[in-house]
């Protein structure tokens, strides 16, 4: 089209004003504009590849399958090649894969042009930045999606769910290969030591390459309550919440989630089941049936007098 139009206004303008020529020039660079802003090269269009929004900061443990997601819109017949940032080897180019460690691969989704970078079983120098790049032929680096892959090497699993008085036991996994010199406890972001008389025991092993902290309250109260966390002297933490229930909660918690045969930890980290629904429903039907009894006779008294 502005091809077209340009012939024309180059034919009229041979022997016109000054004005047509202009007009002319400036045909020209909306011709150089637009064909940059679309990436078209002449009449031919050919749309510019790009990024399509995924995650750019993910985080695993240790022992995990970690998902680097790369989705391009526009690929075309180009490649899409996967490399460590700061290495120039890569790691995969398009559907094969060049790194000789065999837990590294590829997942190509045709339907959403998704191209993962796929690490089983990922430890903790996986860690770092990886880059989704499309080979063209101008410098690569300007068509490079950046990801951070983060290894959290300190796991912190137990008891989340106790019943008041039961218990409560909490086991702080630390393997990231260093040598970590102690493991510190919080509850609620305050220090937590161990205290006999109170029954709170803390007890640390060191191997090779690891160490296990565990934490045992013998008797839980409402105090006990909160978000408990445990921290590496390297700088590693992970936290969960523990939350104690008495009797009203336990109810509560069934009724809200339709849950009859819930599991309560314990110590030994077993369980126990909870009332079934059956069995639940007998015990409402007959504190109903006693209620209705138990107030039977004022009502009688009620109306002899009234």
């Amino acid at each position: 089209m502005f091809r077209f139009c340009r012939r024309i206004v180059g034919s009229y303008c041979e022997s016109r004003s000054t004005f047509c020529l202009r007009l002319f020039g400036v045909l020209v660079a909306v011709q150089f504009i637009v064909s940059v802003a679309t990436g078209q090269r002449g009449d031919v269009a050919t749309p510019w590849p790009f990024f399509k929004p995924t995650p750019q900061n993910v985080t695993y443990r240790i022992g995990e399958r970690a998902v680097m997601k790369c989705r391009v819109a526009n690929l075309e017949s180009r490649t899409i090649t996967w490399r460590r940032h700061g290495q120039t080897h890569p790691l995969t180019i398009g559907e094969f894969t060049f790194a000789p460690d065999p837990r590294l691969s590829v997942d190509h989704d045709q339907k959403t042009d998704e191209w993962s970078l796929v690490i089983e079983d990922v430890r903790p120098d996986d860690e770092g930045s990886y880059l989704c790049q499309i080979t063209v032929k101008t410098d690569p680096n300007k068509y490079s999606y950046r990801i951070q892959l983060n290894v959290k090497t300190v796991r912190l699993t137990g008891t989340e769910y106790v019943e008041l008085g039961r218990p409560i036991r909490l086991l702080c996994n630390a393997s990231s290969g260093r040598r970590y010199d102690h493991i510190a406890w919080f509850f609620e972001d305050r220090p937590v030591d161990a205290d006999v008389t109170s029954g709170l025991f803390i007890t640390t092993k060191f191997e090779t390459r690891s160490v296990q902290s565990t934490v045992v309250i013998a008797k839980s109260g409402a105090r006990h309550q909160g978000v408990y966390e445990c921290r590496t002297s390297g700088g590693d933490t992970d936290s969960m919440a523990v939350h104690v229930l008495d009797d009203f909660l336990i109810n509560q918690r069934k009724r809200n989630k339709g849950i009859f045969a819930d599991r309560i930890i314990g110590e030994d980290g077993s369980g126990r089941k909870m009332p079934t629904r059956a069995s639940t429903a007998v015990h409402d039907s007959a504190l109903s049936i006693w209620l209705q009894l138990s107030l039977l006779p004022s009502a009688i008294y009620r109306l002899i007098l009234f």
